[in-house]
């Protein structure tokens, strides 16, 4: 070769491109061995946030970090590198590879250019491609070298790649997924899946989360993890976000007009999508084009969306809420946010990520007293709380301890297609998981002890009252317990007091027999058992109800050691005793007002009547599919059935009390019938009170 045929870069004396690709043609054609062997490499340098650069300190100074770079890469590349300025701010590099120091090299590189500049911190990223056959030509190289190049922004912890074959099929498939995304979209291929939430504690469905899959005619389902962040790439995520929201009113309204109790469902809204300033306006579009009850909506906004300004999110918030939306935060927990941020956030409801409890083979615990510090401050705020991911029922639990009961993920359901969880909605089916609270079913004693441990922080402050109690010998002793224990027993006692106290010497033979048939039935089954007994309190008046539940954690020869939670039921009692003598009077008098009354169950549709619908009217002790079966036995006459069933279906939409005038009885005397329908936490009606009285009355 010789000089004088190759150009130079007016700006950094590097070669020109055209002369850089002239001149790596000359070894490419020279030792096409060496190019099979991987003995050269081709590297493609991009200055990120370039054109702030030139913003901020000028031309001259966006010249001078040009020239500086263009000299750090001559040093990189070593006395026979060809290096050239492509264009703007990118560079190519063509060097022979003599040894394995290419990696420490690139270290030393961009650490330089990183540091070059005092009041900015420049950051370079560098693809490279090693090379491996002999047929590629120059432009192919460095194709390769800049599709590197492009993953390194995914890679916050380096600044440069080696290019392998898997990029190429990576880019094929993002290229694929945005030459279909469209015709996917108009063809609805994408398909709304839905995860059901539950309440861990009744096992109760609660609500769920709409998510989308895409189901391609040839290549099957195709993992979102594949083409949402293309979608986002694309500006093509806001299109499908509303897709699935119209998906998800579609199915509300399906509900709603099939006469099915809907349960509120959650949609995602892309952090890309809150740059839109005319979102909310286009989901409240659709929301009232299928006339569904706002309430039954919720949107969940990533943890991420605070990257792109806490002015924008707020602002988007503030009118969603305008609109009447709750708005969950989704991933909370999982690196973004700041106390601060969630401050200044008006968010109706969190959503943990629970992989702060992956198992990372660490003692520490660190992950579950962050938890327990953020479901705290969700308290504090009047935040409801959904742990995300649950699997196992261990973290169930464990979340349940500290206060939050919603939990979603595989543990109760996966994600499920619209006609599957449209099933699920009809029959209210319950989770499989209803489990009682036991903590320490597979309890590390070395931990339970430990004052520093989980263990200990869940005993001491989040479980009601516990102890450890040890029987010996005829004698309980309490050998552990927490403050709510105290404070079941009475508010005046010390814990001084209690581990003072012996139950056995303060209940009668009766309350202690039943006290040793649980404790026996405990030992004997190694399962949790439950009594109710009273005794007497040093220093209180009157006895007091307490029902225990205990499991044994330790034994031997002549001791046994259980953990023990109570609950002071007293008040409780008392009312039941009140409402036994209330319910003779109220017997007594409805004989004297002809008064009939009942409970209707709206989800299992069964009916219980009063002990005078037993007798006068011959029904038996518990009706189903009622109202209908109420009709079977001609207690309502024809002629006001379908009047009856349009009062039914009213109450189970929702409403909160209802009348009508009907006859009933054999003798077909109008009465009016009364409905007051009582409702759950999320606002569905759970039971219904009637009654019935002569209509002249």
């Amino acid at each position: 070769m010789f000089k004088e045929m190759y150009e130079n870069d007016s700006l950094t004396g590097l070669l020109s491109y055209s002369s850089f690709q002239k001149a790596v043609s000359f070894y490419t054609e020279t030792d096409p061995k060496g190019m099979e062997e991987g003995k050269y490499a081709m590297l493609c340098f991009n200055i990120l946030r370039f054109k702030v650069i030139n913003d901020l300190f000028g031309s001259d100074g966006g010249d001078e970090l040009l020239i500086y770079v263009a000299n750090q890469i001559r040093r990189l590349g070593g006395e026979n590198c060809l290096a050239s300025r492509t264009h703007s701010d990118h560079f190519c590099l063509f060097i022979p590879l003599t040894d394995d120091s290419l990696p420490a090299r690139l270290d030393t590189f961009t650490d330089t250019i990183e540091n070059c500049a005092p009041d900015f911190e420049v950051i370079c990223h560098v693809g490279i491609y090693v090379t491996n056959r002999s047929d590629v030509r120059t432009d192919g190289m460095i194709a390769r070298a800049l599709l590197a190049c492009s993953f390194v922004k995914e890679a916050v912890d380096k600044r440069y790649t080696f290019y392998n074959t898997s990029m190429r099929t990576q880019l094929l498939q993002e290229q694929e997924i945005i030459n279909n995304m469209a015709k996917a979209l108009e063809e609805e291929h994408f398909k709304v899946y839905y995860q059901p939430q539950y309440n861990h504690i009744t096992g109760q469905l609660v609500g769920a989360e709409a998510l989308v899959r895409w189901l391609h005619p040839t290549r099957g389902l195709i993992s979102p993890a594949l083409f949402i962040p293309v979608l986002e790439k694309n500006n093509f995520i806001m299109k499908l976000d509303l897709y699935v929201f119209e998906k998800t009113c579609a199915l509300l309204r399906r509900m709603l007009d099939e006469g099915v109790t809907p349960i509120p469902l959650s949609v995602n809204v892309s952090r890309l999508d809150i740059l839109y300033p005319d979102l909310p306006e286009k989901m409240e579009k659709i929301r009232q084009k299928y006339q569904v009850p706002v309430k039954w909506l919720r949107v969940e906004i990533t943890e991420s969306a605070m990257l792109d300004g806490i002015e924008k999110l707020t602002l988007f918030i503030a009118r969603m809420h305008a609109l009447g939306f709750n708005i969950e935060m989704d991933d909370f927990g999982s690196g973004y946010s700041s106390l601060n941020m969630l401050k200044n956030l008006d968010l109706d409801t969190l959503k943990l990520d629970m992989r702060l409890l992956s198992d990372d083979g660490s003692d520490k615990n660190n992950g579950a007293v962050i938890l327990t510090g953020l479901v705290r401050i969700a308290k504090w705020l009047g935040l409801p709380i959904i742990g995300e991911g649950v699997e196992h029922k261990e973290q169930a639990d464990f979340l349940a301890s500290i206060g939050c009961s919603y939990v979603q993920g595989f543990l109760y359901s996966r994600a499920l297609p619209e006609e599957e969880f449209y099933s699920l909605i009809r029959s209210q089916k319950k989770g499989d998981i209803q489990p009682p609270m036991q903590l320490i079913e597979n309890m590390n004693s070395a931990q339970f002890w430990n004052p520093m441990s989980i263990e200990t922080l869940i005993f001491n402050n989040y479980v009601g009252g516990a102890a450890v109690m040890e029987y010996r010998a005829g004698r309980l002793d309490l050998v552990r317990i927490n403050k709510k224990f105290i404070r079941e027993l009475g508010e005046t006692l010390t814990e001084e007091d209690v581990l003072r106290w012996q139950p056995f010497d303060h209940m009668d033979e009766e309350n202690k027999q039943i006290f040793l048939d649980a404790a026996n039935r405990a030992i004997q089954t190694d399962s949790e058992q439950e009594c109710e007994t009273w005794s007497r309190i040093p220093g209180q008046e009157h006895p007091i109800c307490v029902r225990v539940s205990m499991r044994m954690i330790a034994n031997s020869t002549d001791n046994v050691m259980f953990y023990i939670l109570i609950r002071n039921i007293t008040e409780k009692k008392k009312a039941q005793w009140d409402m036994a003598r209330r319910e003779k009077l109220f017997r007594a008098a409805s004989e004297q007002v002809n008064i009939y009354y009942w409970e209707y169950d709206v989800k299992t549709k069964e009916m219980t009547p009063c002990f005078r619908c037993i007798r006068d009217l011959g029904l038996p002790p518990l009706l189903q599919n009622y109202p209908q079966s109420a009709i079977d036995h001609n207690v309502i006459p024809p002629e006001a059935a379908e009047k009856y069933r349009l009062l039914h279906r009213s109450i189970d939409a929702g409403l909160a009390q209802a009348e009508v005038v009907i006859p009933l009885t054999l003798e077909r005397i109008p009465f009016r019938v009364r409905y007051t329908t009582e409702f759950d936490e999320n606002g569905n009606p759970v039971r219904a009170y009637g009654s019935a009285v002569p209509a002249k009355e």
